[in-house]
């Protein structure tokens, strides 16, 4: 009885003791489950579960998929093998490249991942673009952490699934900006390295001719042709500066039209004008056309028609030979437009001319086609980008047509606005100008708070017979306005950035002043600033003209002329 009560009693004991271990082991299963969870969850996943590779089963049989909803995996895929649910991943992955399917399968190999359990490779990740069970196209990450049943032996792995879809989406857009954002930064690299070549060859010149003068200074001849040279070297030294400028402010995208009365017959007198003396030191033959335009009195961006036919002439010049002729013709052409007229602008020299191939490339900025060396034709390799720019600023388009050895043709087409109340054939406007020797003795009031500035256009006025008088700002040069008789004054050059009071102040004041002789007097704004936007802002504040520095005397004393016989008129 005793000996049978002992018995039981043990038997008791080792019932409870195996029941204790079956609790510890789950218990230790589930704190091992849930620190896998917690992995799952560091890892951003959107689907989790664990499976037995050992037995090919799930160990537990619910799970979050990548719709957001939760599946009974064995009701979901109508089997319990984890093979069966690999498969249908498969079949979700059906539409990748074959060998991308092979490295799927090759990747969810039962045995594969049971020997990286065994080598210690115990993270397996891959990704995979598949359509989801709502059909959408996913791109997912496949993380399976590798593990072992230390009671069963077992080898076990967390399936961890993550979407990487929206992460790629948001990283697309930041991919395209720093890609563009290096496109820029390569260009603008590229634009300062070319620039500063193109800057410093005139620069060169001006300095090394400056210091051929200072050592030849006995020799007429020699200082007479070293300053013509140093004189052309500045000029070429503007031109790049001021079609960096303006193709810089262009690709900003802040540059608006300045558009206002205009009249063809003195937009092109004016062109002819500037570049007299470039084509006559080259011998050039230039020969204008108007006889095909009708109406001459239109609402367009004086400048900027200017500066593009200036540009296209400036280039047909450059690859002339001297003796040979260029043509600008303007020619109107009628449209169905009431109040509308297309004006087509052409340029055609016989020149050396211009490959198909590299016609594509032609407006692109510091392009050229040939050596200068060679040809002599020295330049920024920007005025044709301007040229581009300005056409389009204004909804126009250029043309080219070219063939090496005979020439090039450029045709720019713009539509123009009528002013209204104009009589056709009305070639001309502006008036009869001043004979150049009624200039002399021209009493000029020069505002400028610059001393070199200053001197220089003493120097050079006062050289061409003008009388200077000379304010240092604005309010000066209002009293001295308000204090003289009518007349006394013939124009006022004024410049606009100055202390005190600058020059749109003063105009707008002396405009405003209560003898009206004196305040119709011509102003002209002698202003470094030159963008179209600043001739519109003069015209506003109620000057005649806007002349840009650095001053160029010859057409400087066109201007005074120009406004002068306005004047009188």
């Amino acid at each position: 009885m005793g000996t049978e009560f002992k018995e039981d009693a043990t038997q008791q004991i080792n019932n409870k003791v195996a029941e204790l271990e079956e609790i510890n082991q789950e218990l230790r299963s589930a704190y091992l489950r849930e620190a896998q969870y917690k992995k799952a969850i560091l890892h951003d996943a959107v689907t989790f579960f664990e499976v037995n590779l050992s037995k090919d089963s799930f160990i537990d049989e619910t799970s979050q998929m990548i719709d957001g909803k939760v599946y009974n995996l064995f009701e979901f895929m109508n089997s319990k093998p984890f093979e069966t649910y690999t498969g249908y991943i498969e079949f979700c992955a059906l539409g990748t490249e074959p060998e991308i399917l092979d490295e799927f399968r090759n990747f969810f190999d039962r045995d594969r991942l049971i020997q990286c359990y065994e080598k210690g490779e115990l993270e397996q990740s891959f990704e995979s673009w598949i359509t989801d069970a709502i059909g959408r196209k996913r791109l997912c990450g496949y993380i399976l952490l590798l593990g072992k049943n230390e009671y069963t032996g077992d080898v076990i792995t967390l399936f961890v699934v993550k979407d990487y879809t929206e992460q790629l989406e948001s990283q697309n857009p930041l991919k395209a900006d720093l890609q563009q954002a290096e496109t820029v930064n390569q260009a603008r690299n590229e634009f300062l390295s070319n620039i500063s070549h193109e800057i410093r060859t005139p620069l060169n010149a001006i300095i090394g001719y400056t210091e051929l003068i200072k050592s030849n200074l006995s020799d007429a001849d020699k200082v007479e042709e070293y300053n013509e040279k140093i004189h052309r070297s500045g000029e070429q030294l503007l031109s790049i500066v001021n079609e960096s400028l303006e193709v810089t402010r262009m690709e900003s995208g802040k540059v608006t039209l300045a558009e206002g009365k205009c009249h063809l017959g003195d937009l092109i007198a004016d062109v002819e004008r500037t570049m007299k003396s470039e084509i006559d030191t080259k011998s050039i033959r230039l020969l204008l056309d108007k006889t095909m335009v009708s109406h001459y009195a239109v609402i367009a961006d004086y400048l900027r028609v200017k500066e593009v036919l200036c540009q296209l002439l400036d280039n047909a010049i450059k690859y002339s030979k001297p003796g040979e002729y260029i043509n600008l013709t303007v020619e109107e052409q009628d449209i169905d437009f009431p109040g509308f007229s297309k004006y087509r602008f052409t340029v055609e020299d016989n020149g050396i001319g211009i490959s198909e191939e590299f016609i594509e490339n032609l407006f692109e900025p510091f392009t050229r086609e040939d050596n200068p060396s060679k040809s002599g034709a020295m330049g920024s390799g920007l005025g044709l980008t301007v040229v581009k720019n300005m056409v389009e600023l204004m909804d126009g388009n250029i043309r080219v047509e070219s063939e090496p050895g005979k020439g090039s043709k450029f045709m720019v087409s713009l539509l123009l606005k009528l002013q209204a109340g104009q009589n056709p054939e009305d070639e001309n406007q502006s008036g009869s100008l001043l004979d150049k020797d009624t200039l002399e003795g021209k009493r000029i009031l020069v505002v400028e708070d610059n001393e070199v500035n200053m001197e220089i256009a003493e120097g050079l006025l006062g050289s061409q017979g003008f009388l200077i008088d000379k304010a240092e700002n604005g309010s000066i040069a209002l009293e001295k306005v308000k204090n003289s008789a009518p007349g006394y004054y013939d124009v006022i050059l004024m410049d606009i950035q100055m202390p005190v009071m600058n020059g749109h102040e003063t105009t707008k004041a002396i405009r405003q002043l209560e003898n009206k002789q004196l305040a119709q007097i011509p102003i002209i704004a002698l202003s470094a600033n030159a963008f179209a936007e600043d001739y519109q802002e003069s015209m506003e504040v109620g000057m005649d003209a806007h002349f840009p520095k650095p001053l160029d005397a010859g057409g400087l004393q066109e201007v005074i002329r120009s406004v002068l016989s306005r004047h009188r008129s």
